[in-house]
């Protein structure tokens, strides 16, 4: 049977915040109330990690962070953004790369629950009671990055995907575009899911149905990006603009389409999304919805350093950081 940090709490006659310090070792502890707290850890089966904890004091402190992948994407900055805050307060990082697969997440948040690892950075698929059982056994601390939390003891941070991919779309919408496709990423992510429905809701409100025919899923490569492209343009009629769900994406439909003699923004307007370095230095400059992938890594390992220190009550459930639109040469105004 489960059981919650609250209850461990109770049955040893002390705070939450207490059992999370004798955890992970964050702050001092009176040794009868330390000894009390990992009887109680002994008694429910939790053995292996008192074992952890015990050990803690001879090693680094680790943070687990799960991400699909993250080399040429956005979650290159991410990763720097969480490297930046672990050096400053002494920690190291360990990556678990799922490449988007529910059971590679599961797998890496069981070993990291079972590592002398102090809490996990998750970056995924929208997090599930199957996720939240193993850190709950296991008592480890958990930020989600890229989708709003539902679950009251686990907070996130990330941008507003559903707003800012609305914004992208409105954009082209209101200039002169009406025929919009999307590049969208696989199903199950939920930056994915939520940039869908900000796609869905801009031509929503311009009265426009979604185009089955127009939506193609991709992976994060650019080569994914290229096929993508290359499935929108067997349907006819053609879209006058493609809005993508991330830049890499959005890079490899425009060298589709620059490939097989279309002309970008002149036959093909294309929006992509993250703002990477990459996006200035193609031609035509990339069209995108920009933030600070580093800020949000930033933030997210400051609040699970937090978390690690029994913090939780100095933590928002969810941090949005800022978003703008940033037009470039890769789109254009068509008369209706």
């Amino acid at each position: 049977m489960k059981i919650t940090l609250k209850e461990i709490a109770q049955l040893a006659g002390v705070s939450t915040s207490t059992v999370s310090r004798v955890i992970n070792n964050s702050k001092p502890v009176n040794e009868e109330i330390r000894k009390r707290v990992l009887n109680v850890l002994k008694e429910k089966n939790y053995l292996p990690f008192v074992v952890q904890t015990l050990s803690r004091q001879q090693d680094r402190l680790l943070i687990g962070v799960i991400c699909p992948q993250y080399s040429n994407t956005v979650l290159d900055d991410l990763i720097v953004g969480i490297n930046r805050i672990c050096k400053l307060y002494g920690y190291d990082t360990v990556i678990g790369l799922s490449d988007g697969s529910m059971e590679n997440e599961l797998h890496y948040i069981d070993l990291f629950s079972n590592l002398p690892v102090q809490g996990i950075i998750f970056m995924g698929n929208q997090w599930e009671e199957q996720h939240l059982e193993i850190v709950q056994k296991n008592l480890t601390p958990v930020v989600l990055v890229g989708q709003i939390s539902s679950f009251p003891s686990i907070p996130s941070v990330h941008v507003d995907n559903i707003t800012a991919s609305y914004e992208a779309v409105t954009y082209l919408l209101q200039n002169g575009h009406r025929q919009i496709a999307m590049i969208r990423g696989i199903s199950g992510g939920a930056i994915w899911g939520d940039r869908f429905k900000g796609y869905q809701k801009a031509l929503a409100d311009f009265g426009i149905a979604v185009n089955e025919k127009w939506v193609a899923e991709s992976s994060l490569s650019v080569e994914d990006g290229s096929k993508a492209m290359a499935a929108i343009l067997e349907n006819d009629p053609l879209p006058t603009a493609v809005f993508c769900a991330t830049d890499s994406m959005a890079i490899g439909a425009i060298a589709y389409l620059t490939d097989h003699g279309y002309r970008v923004p002149e036959d093909i307007s294309v929006f992509g999304f993250d703002g990477i370095e990459l996006s200035k230095l193609i031609r035509p400059k990339l069209s995108t919805i920009e933030y600070s992938a580093i800020e949000i890594g930033m933030t997210a390992t400051r609040n699970l350093i937090k978390l690690c220190k029994g913090e939780q009550d100095h933590i928002a459930h969810h941090i949005n950081v800022m978003h703008h639109l940033v037009p470039r040469e890769s789109t254009r105004p068509i008369q209706l």
